[in-house]
């Protein structure tokens, strides 16, 4: 892998996503980035947190990565964490990061990003997941070749989609994100996946090992400079190979889905989505819905959005 000039170049050569200026509801992607998306199962966008700024992020994530050291180091230190993604010493990941910092719930809402996720996934986006993920350098791979959820075929969306953010650079050899393109068509797992969607004879579990991960015919590694960001189907085969550098691996993960998938049915969101949920479109992607009649912790003061009162008065609970 080349500089930083190479990788802008590389980005660059793929169908052009930095001259687009996006706006809800619009298409977004020209014909052949939605094949690309469609046949590929990935998207790279250049400059993707230039609303919010590179810096703001990166420094908000860096207060996070420090602050929570010192539990992931003892969880490393007396075992607690062992066999448990994210827990590992080659994984230092930090889960629901709107806990710590409003400013992940901002980037959730990104004017650069959603555009392409509601043509991709749907209008009606809900927001899954908001992570830190921090791979350190010199530590091997953490997870096996694998896919999140299983083939779903639909004409022209999908199920879900993950957004990954580099937040400093990434070269090929910091355990760059790893895909097979156009893999989230195959019916099959990857061989050695423990994931148990495939009743395929291919995906029983087996040990792997960071020669055997780098193996995969047709992988293909996606460095790319600081501020990119990767949409992609979360049906593609992936992993990330050994950080063999002398630089951590920094980047920001957030999932989307469609709004009729509840997450909050029996339970209550935590305060801080309620906040910042003042708005009927904020409303919907945190998916908060009050088809059964708005519950006791849910905000007064912020209307539905239409088709959801539709809904709600269609069905009386």
């Amino acid at each position: 892998m080349g500089g930083r000039g190479d990788l802008a170049g590389t980005i660059r050569s793929d169908p052009s996503l930095s001259a687009s200026t996006f706006s809800h509801g619009q298409s977004v992607l020209t014909d052949e980035q939605q094949t690309k998306f469609r046949t590929q199962g990935y998207l790279l966008v250049p400059d993707a947190l230039d609303s919010i700024g590179l810096e703001r992020m990166h420094a908000a994530y860096e207060k996070i990565r420090r602050d929570t050291e010192p539990a992931w180091r003892r969880a490393i230190a007396d075992r607690s964490g062992k066999g448990v993604y994210g827990h590992g010493a080659a994984a230092h990941v930090i889960t629901d990061l709107y806990h710590y910092d409003p400013l992940f719930l901002d980037l959730a809402n990104n004017p650069r990003i959603i555009p392409i996720l509601e043509q991709v996934v749907g209008p009606d986006l809900q927001l899954t997941e908001a992570i830190g993920h921090n791979h350190p350098a010199g530590t091997p791979a953490h997870i096996e070749w694998h896919r999140d959820w299983p083939p779903w075929s639909h004409p022209t969306q999908i199920l879900k989609a993950k957004v990954f953010y580099y937040l400093e650079e990434i070269t090929e050899d910091m355990g760059a994100f790893s895909v097979v393109p156009g893999s989230h068509t195959r019916p099959d797992d990857p061989p050695g996946s423990t994931n148990s969607f495939s009743t395929e004879a291919s995906a029983v579990a087996a040990p792997y090992t960071d020669a055997q991960l780098e193996a995969m015919p047709a992988m293909q590694k996606l460095g790319a400079p600081a501020g990119t960001a990767v949409i992609w189907n979360v049906a593609l085969w992936h992993t990330a190979t050994a950080n063999t550098a002398n630089r951590d691996r920094k980047m920001l993960a957030y999932g989307y889905t469609h709004f009729w998938v509840k997450q909050w049915e029996d339970r209550t969101p935590p305060e801080e989505i309620i906040a910042w949920a003042d708005t009927p479109q904020k409303r919907q992607l945190m998916g908060i819905h009050a088809v059964q009649g708005r519950a006791a912790w849910d905000r007064q003061d912020v209307p539905y959005l239409p088709k959801h009162k539709a809904i709600a008065d269609a069905k009386p609970f």
